[in-house]
């Protein structure tokens, strides 16, 4: 092994895109504590940013505010760059107004709402919908879905992933002895959902 490969296997690129689509572009972000910070570029602004040390979400609409980190601190963050918003008609069960034990508003506005899901062991959610998403995942996450249309699944992800999904409507409940937290980032047009 050539030390330059060995060199990318200690310190994997600090910026690599999970998925991108028309609506978004999701980057994972890992610089270690004291790591120079490369050059990072996103397709669009605003972004979301969700800190998977301390599970902070952060609407960032400025490129400066976005590379603004303190060097002796590790970064470990899901970026979810805004491109545009997927058509979607208003929704009779949308989660936060149906269910707001368990969803929850931390941001708002005319791009983006940004909401926290928490179940704890166990727990079975309502029946809700959803918009088209990104969800992280800031707890490991092992589910049993049951749509409205009578179907089931399971589903599960360990803790710092995220994954875009379209449009859905199910009661989901916690499989796990744990607590669950994920964070929803649903693009939006000024219309909202």
């Amino acid at each position: 092994m050539t030390d330059e490969s060995e060199n990318a296997a200690t310190n994997p690129e600090p910026y690599q895109v999970a998925f991108e689509n028309e609506y978004v572009r999701i980057a994972h972000v890992s610089i270690a504590a004291g790591q120079a910070k490369p050059t990072y570029t996103p397709v669009a602004m605003p972004m979301v940013r969700v800190d998977l040390n301390t599970g902070r979400t952060q609407y960032v609409e400025r490129l400066a505010d976005a590379n603004e980190r303190a060097d002796k601190a590790p970064v470990r963050e899901i970026r979810v760059e805004l491109k545009s918003a997927p058509r979607v008609a208003p929704l009779e069960l949308d989660a936060v107004r149906i269910d707001p034990a368990r969803y929850t508003v931390d941001f708002e506005n005319d791009r983006v709402r940004i909401v926290r899901l928490g179940f704890g062991a166990r727990e079975k959610g309502l029946m809700v919908s959803h918009p088209p998403r990104v969800l992280v995942t800031l707890t490991e996450v092992a589910v049993k879905l049951k749509f409205s249309d009578g179907r089931t699944d399971q589903r599960g992800a360990p803790a710092g992933l995220a994954a875009w999904l379209e449009l859905e409507t199910l009661q989901t409940e916690n499989a796990r002895d744990e607590p669950l937290q994920v964070v929803l980032v649903e693009p939006k047009s000024a219309r909202g959902f």
